[in-house]
């Protein structure tokens, strides 16, 4: 199926074959994209999502994920046609990978078509919740708060 003119790619899964989700994904270095912020959009279609399905990306450094965004807060869901849908995260300094897709839970079908990745600027605000460092030791053993 095209969209205006672009192929497109699709993920279809039959109600019961798919507990999790399944994901078309790229992943790329980080390099050249070092301490800028980043924009992953596409146009989307969707059929039959039960559940939900969503445009994501991730920035590691090393095995450590510092950014990720998977649509979760704002899901596709049910049948639409051709939106358009963006992902927007900092690439923060030393990043090694960034990666990124389109993921479908449970059931239905996702088309994702004219695909772009881009370089903006601050004032394009980002999607993903700041992920909090983890502590640097254990906290509360005594569970008394």
């Amino acid at each position: 199926m095209a969209y205006q003119g672009h192929p497109s790619a699709y993920l279809k899964a039959k109600p019961t074959a798919v507990k999790g989700f399944g994901t078309l994904m790229q992943s790329f270095s980080a390099d050249q994209y070092q301490v800028q912020r980043i924009r992953f959009s596409a146009s989307v279609k969707a059929l039959g999502v039960n559940d939900w399905a969503g445009l994501w990306m991730r920035v590691d450094q090393g095995s450590n994920m510092v950014a990720f965004d998977n649509m979760q807060t704002r899901p596709i869901e049910g049948t639409t046609g051709w939106q358009s849908y963006s992902v927007v995260l900092d690439v923060p300094k030393d990043s090694t990978l960034i990666s990124f897709g389109i993921l479908l839970s449970k059931s239905g079908t996702v088309w994702m078509s004219n695909v772009k990745f881009e370089r903006v600027g601050t004032d394009v605000p980002t999607t993903s919740p700041v992920i909090a460092p983890a502590p640097e030791g254990p906290k509360n053993l005594s569970f008394e708060n």
